[in-house]
């Protein structure tokens, strides 16, 4: 068997998409880089306090996050806003005082507001997803989302899209484990739940972040029976499949749970919460906060079949100028690597590789993507040569 790479190195141009809306100057903290900090310490991650999951407005002027009640679990949804440039000290969301609510996520177009609530007063762990919508610049009365959303089993989180599907994780299966699926809105109806088998797998697949335009979602996932939740981000492809998920960087991701993700409408920031367990028992959970640098990296959009050729046979190879794409990044340094073959030829112009085989065997071809900060993706690719 002989086996080769083949080597060049393109830039391509491509599409990223731009949200007008950033974060704005958040309790006077510093933007953070790549290494994950708590958020807003002493207001909103406080030391002793049970706080997990929080959600930004899509036009960062509300924030709404949820603390955990440690003597039943049970939670409450604390709520701020940005009015006469600075951010309210987070008071009790008042229009769910009374309610066991947890995760809340705006929808896309700030309009609503989806939460996890608990079904039983005595069970605060059965919950089930419910939205609440604005009537008039203010909040109005919270419904819970029936079937097909909503089940007997366990729904503890849920995402909008901007056409108002829905992505949520639920154990439905009967299993115990939670497995992330979707359901699309049709004619103000959602349609069945489907189960997303590539994100989904045999560990628990806890909370869901979805972005807007359905590009991305990020995840917490089991990663095995002696490692707590990690979080991961999968990608869609050009044909409208997610990719396998990727676990985020070592920074990110510790020997502690990383779970609750969101992103920042402008997609600069990712918020998560991060528990510590001592002795089996919940000692305290935070807020933190991150760039993107480190968490969008070019993904496999547009990729290349397997290829058979012929020796002595001409052929040619068009390489898709959009074969990665990447999140935050316009420009991608594409390689193909290393060239050892003197019947391949590659006309960068036309984004084509050419040539003439020589001799039979089974060839690699490796193509990987790099953005600017130095993030990798790569692909494999097998070249058949028959006599």
């Amino acid at each position: 068997m002989i086996k080769n790479y083949l080597s060049f190195v393109l830039f391509l141009a491509l599409m990223s998409c731009k949200q007008s809306a950033q974060v704005t100057d958040v309790f006077g903290q510093h933007f953070p880089d790549s290494i994950p900090v708590v958020f807003a310490p002493d207001i909103i991650s406080k030391e002793g306090r049970l706080e997990h999951g929080i959600s930004f407005s899509p036009d960062n002027q509300q924030l709404i996050f949820g603390v955990l009640n440690e003597d039943d679990f049970s939670g409450t949804l604390f709520h701020s806003e940005w009015a006469d440039n600075n951010w309210v000290d987070p008071l009790v969301f008042e229009p769910l005082i009374d309610k066991s609510a947890f995760l809340p996520y705006f929808s896309p177009d700030g309009n609503s507001l989806l939460f996890a609530q608990s079904s039983s007063k005595t069970d605060f762990y059965l919950t089930d997803i419910w939205v609440m919508d604005k009537e008039n610049d203010q909040w109005g009365i919270s419904t819970k989302i029936e079937a097909p959303i909503s089940s007997l089993a366990r729904e503890s989180s849920a995402s909008f899209t901007s056409d108002g599907t829905i992505y949520f994780s639920s154990n439905r299966d009967g299993n115990g484990l939670a497995d992330i699926y979707f359901s699309r809105l049709d004619n103000g109806k959602y349609l069945t739940a489907e189960r997303i088998d590539s994100v989904s797998t045999e560990r628990d697949e806890e909370s869901v972040f979805i972005s807007p335009d359905e590009r991305y979602m990020v995840l917490s996932r089991y990663v095995a029976n002696d490692n707590p939740p990690d979080l991961f981000i999968s990608y869609r492809d050009s044909n409208g499949n997610w990719t396998k998920p990727r676990s985020l960087d070592a920074s990110i991701n510790t020997g502690d749970w990383e779970r609750r993700p969101f992103v920042s409408s402008d997609h600069n920031f990712l918020f998560f919460t991060r528990l510590e367990i001592d002795e089996f028992n919940l000692s305290e959970s935070d807020i933190y906060w991150v760039n993107t640098s480190k968490v969008f990296k070019p993904f496999i959009y547009n990729p290349l079949s397997p290829k058979t050729l012929q020796v002595d046979e001409q052929f040619e190879i068009q390489i898709p100028a959009d074969y990665f794409k990447d999140i935050d990044d316009k420009e991608l340094a594409l390689r193909i690597r290393p060239h050892q073959l003197d019947w391949l030829e590659f006309d960068r112009e036309r984004m084509k590789l050419s040539g003439t085989p020589t001799q039979p065997g089974d060839f690699e071809l490796i193509i990987s993507a790099e953005d600017d900060f130095l993030n990798r993706t790569e692909d494999r690719i097998k070249i058949t040569v028959q006599n």
